[in-house]
């Protein structure tokens, strides 16, 4: 059904899987509206007729008596994000976000991530305006950044909205790493992103209880840094870090995770306590690590405190606020104390509560593991990590498990800068993306690969 310009399907009139067709509760459409969801694979999909190629919002209509729901959204079987909903005052009619469609048939569908299901009523398409895909050059956060960060810098913003920068994450500082051999074996290529992980580098990795993987994690990540030297001076690969950090006042196994530390970061926060200490010095023998960078004209794609609205790390377990202030304060230490201007700083959160400040970053991301196999565009968290700063960032997939389509990402204008696998099993297993589509998006003229990266360290200089 249309109207005034909207195409209506009703979601009693789909296929349902799980679900149930009801109407109890008031104020839903059409004769009635489905009920259910509470495994894994429960759905309701519909079929929906596009009138003419064209990009369209897409709205739903629902509604969630009490709770936290996820729910994937998926057109066509392709993941464009989650539907991420609280408790509803009856139905409500939510845009999702604006997606490519060609002409014909498609279908629409709910899946279910996590928690109990929504009560659906119904799936809208609005027309809407093509996305923007333009930027205005920007200057990086740290006005003294090194020539070579410069250039990092300047190449990146050539590429937004004209090409992805292929990446992968390895947790090891093995080189070749198994996810680098195992995709050349694909592909016979390489990706221009390694991504790396700080986290044998801080003070407390000496936990109780650990596990055989947490010791065995540790003892293969210790020298990154000069495996990431290696990766740019040799490779001329670039190079993106992230820090698991190990709780400064300790714990169990791991202690990155809130679950296995006490430590108090609003407390950790005020100068004059034994965990302020703490927390400074960890910063400062990391920072000394980073110069090793710095002082080998290595930039860095620098991604601290990631996934913390999550709060299952410690920066996040207290709120926005404290993390913000961590953010704030290691940006001061390492910038002035410590004069690391090779860092190009990637903050980590699509949740506007949780974000610093449009000034205080440089490029913005989240991290999306859509489910194994899809290679969805991941639109929908695409829109909501660009609006923290109005459309006037960068914006990258900090993490991910499948590799999102590049002809996708193409035709509905989603710009991510760059995607970042992560290790282990997510590639070398071929279950989240399987080797067919790894060397179709190796091969791909969208992606950026390290064979095709130019000599970026002078990119943009006389």
């Amino acid at each position: 059904m249309r109207t005034n310009s909207a195409i209506i399907v009703q979601a009693e009139e789909g296929r349902l899987t799980g679900l149930e067709i009801v109407s109890e509760t008031p104020g839903f459409s059409g004769s009635g509206y489905v009920q259910g969801s509470s495994k894994d694979g429960d759905r309701v999909e519909v079929d929906i007729q596009v009138p003419e190629d064209g990009f369209y919002d897409l709205n739903v209509r629902y509604s969630v008596t009490d709770g936290y729901r996820r729910n994937v959204i998926l057109i066509d079987g392709n993941s464009y994000g989650e539907v991420i909903s609280h408790a509803t005052e009856g139905f409500v009619t939510e845009r999702q976000c604006t997606v490519y469609l060609q002409a014909g048939a498609h279908t629409l569908a709910l899946l279910k991530s996590w928690g109990e299901g929504v009560d659906v009523d119904s799936f809208q398409l609005t027309d809407a305006e093509a996305p923007v895909l333009g930027r205005e050059p920007r200057p990086l956060i740290n006005p003294n950044a090194s020539a070579e960060t410069v250039a990092l810098w300047n190449y990146l913003n050539s590429l937004f909205g004209k090409h992805i920068v292929t990446g992968q994450h390895t947790a090891s500082s093995f080189s070749p790493a198994k996810e680098f051999t195992y995709i050349r074996n694909v592909t016979g290529k390489q990706p221009a992103i390694r991504g790396f992980d700080l986290l044998s580098y801080s003070h407390a990795t000496e936990t109780a209880d650990p596990t055989d993987h947490k010791l065995l994690e540790i003892e293969e990540n210790k020298g990154s840094v000069e495996t990431a030297i290696e990766w740019t001076t040799v490779h001329n690969g670039i190079v993106t870090m992230t820090w698991h950090w190990y709780a400064p006042t300790g714990g169990k196994d791991k202690t990155f995770y809130t679950k296995n530390t006490d430590f108090i970061l609003p407390l950790a926060l005020k100068p004059g306590t034994k965990e302020h200490e703490l927390l400074l010095a960890d910063m400062d023998y990391v920072a000394e690590q980073l110069k090793k960078l710095r002082d080998r004209n290595v930039p860095v794609l620098w991604r601290p405190l990631h996934e913390a609205d999550g709060a299952w790390f410690w920066w996040g377990a207290f709120g926005a606020e404290p993390c913000k202030q961590l953010w704030r304060l290691m940006y001061d230490r390492f910038t002035n104390l410590h004069q690391l201007n090779n860092l190009i700083w990637v903050w980590n959160s699509s949740v506007a509560e949780w974000y610093p400040g449009e000034g205080e970053t440089d490029i913005d991301s989240c991290d999306i593991y859509a489910p194994s196999g899809n290679y969805g565009p991941l639109r929908k968290p695409y829109e909501h990590v660009d609006a923290l700063a109005g459309g006037k960032k960068l914006v990258a997939l900090g993490e991910n498990g499948s590799i999102p389509d590049p002809d996708l990402l193409q035709a509905g204008r989603t710009a991510w800068l760059w995607y970042m696998t992560w290790g282990e099993g997510f590639v070398t297993e071929g279950k989240s993306t399987t080797d067919e589509q790894l060397k179709k998006v190796y091969s791909h003229p969208y992606c950026i690969t390290l064979d095709r990266l130019p000599d970026w360290r002078h990119f943009g200089q006389a």
